[in-house]
């Protein structure tokens, strides 16, 4: 697939088919497996993602072209989202009343981690569901984050570009906020522990990591209601 980290389809041996991301891609699949775990936590309209492991042999396959250039070993994994279009265009479908709380959702979500790079797939069948995807240029200086750039990041606050187009209300982003609140620790923890050693993520980086992402959540969550409560949102 046409992208800077070099996706291919995939199936799975569970039948279900995955975009998979090699080492290749490199601290890019840190990134995406991380905010994708973060994403689905808060309810998220993101792919649900795991750890696929690529056997050698597929690898060196000659009928299997499409992994001659893979690593064997773990690779980021999201499960395929079906009879969707590739767009960037917030405005695209943030009318539709169903869209309403998934954008609120990326809002939050965009606005906690930092988001340099935002991609979206809108189905092509009405309602035009949203999703967003393709995270590996989140956090601050995206695959080439460091643990000084995050101690150096700027307070959270709501995405500004979702947040300008889309005007919430206040109770339009509610839910994504309580989803945020009962986010815990541990939570994170887990999401940041996902990424194998082998992928280039050192133990003191995702002790940074989890520092940055509980100390933003408790910005986020401060800045996020004076956000809504001006500009001509509430």
């Amino acid at each position: 697939m046409a992208s800077a980290s070099e996706p291919i389809r995939a199936f799975g041996m569970d039948g279900k088919i995955y975009i998979l991301k090699g080492r290749q891609a490199g601290r890019q699949i840190v990134n995406d497996q991380i905010v994708g775990c973060l994403g689905g936590l808060l309810g998220a309209p993101v792919a649900p993602v795991c750890i696929a492991d690529v056997d050698e042999m597929l690898t060196n396959d000659p009928d299997e072209p499409e992994f001659a250039y893979f690593q064997s070993g773990l690779a980021h994994a999201s499960l395929l989202i079906p009879d969707c279009n590739d767009d960037r265009d917030i405005r695209r479908y943030q009318g539709q009343p169903v869209n309403r709380s998934l954008f609120a959702a990326l809002c939050l979500l965009y606005g906690w981690v930092g988001a340099n790079d935002r991609q979206f797939l809108y189905k092509i069948k009405h309602p035009n569901l949203v999703y967003s995807v393709d995270h590996g240029h989140f956090f601050p200086g995206g695959p080439n984050w460091t643990i000084q750039g995050l101690l150096e990041a700027p307070e959270a606050c709501l995405d500004q570009k979702i947040l300008e187009i889309c005007r919430f209300q206040a109770l339009e982003i509610q839910g994504a906020l309580m989803a945020l609140v009962k986010l815990s620790d541990e939570d994170i923890l887990r999401a940041v522990s996902r990424p194998p050693a082998e992928w280039g993520i050192t133990m003191d980086e995702r002790v940074a990591l989890v520092a940055y992402l509980v100390k933003r959540r408790e910005e986020l969550l401060t800045n996020a209601v004076g956000s809504i409560s001006k500009g001509g949102q509430e």
